[in-house]
């Protein structure tokens, strides 16, 4: 039995893979965010990926305020992928490096990495599918071409369709 409990670590990240990512956010490890290992809390990556993705909309032109994702842009999670590599812990510099890796009907797929700032240690690597909803009816809704070309545009490439689940 394998007593490891991380997954065994990908290959490391390449420049030209990197340069694939065109939005990155740095922060800081903070107290709240540590368990009593002192180590970061799994849950905790899942907020740094979620805020990571609010500022990815940000960064491609959607205003943000308090209403975006209630009633204007209603983007929701509806599946999340996550490998933890490393351990991080309070005071850590670390980054997420987030791009669109697709854009269906009603649905848009995240690719993610969470990495040390100092020392590049991958600590987490994610993917995570959000379906667009008609915010009054809570049903999906096909995403706008505006956003498509949003999304196209700050990807500096052509963002392809993918055969996720034809329902969203």
């Amino acid at each position: 039995m394998d007593t490891n409990p991380l997954p065994t670590k990908p290959a490391p990240i390449t420049e030209e893979q990197l340069a694939t990512f065109k939005h990155i956010i740095r922060s800081r490890v903070r107290t709240y965010d540590v368990d009593r290992q002192g180590i970061v809390h799994n849950a905790i990556y899942l907020y740094w990926l979620e805020a990571a993705r609010v500022e990815y909309f940000r960064a491609i032109g959607i205003p943000i305020d308090k209403q975006t994702f209630v009633s204007k842009h209603r983007f929701v999670v509806a599946h999340t992928d996550i490998d933890y590599y490393y351990a991080a812990e309070f005071d850590d510099e670390y980054e997420v490096l987030t791009k669109m890796k697709f854009v269906n009907n009603s649905s848009v797929g995240f690719e993610q990495i969470i990495r040390l700032y100092e020392d590049k240690e991958l600590i987490v690597r994610s993917s995570t599918v959000m379906v667009h909803l008609n915010p009054a009816t809570h049903q999906p809704t096909r995403i706008q071409d505006s956003y498509r070309d949003l999304f196209t545009t700050f990807e500096s490439a052509a963002i392809g369709e993918f055969d996720y689940d034809p329902r969203i």
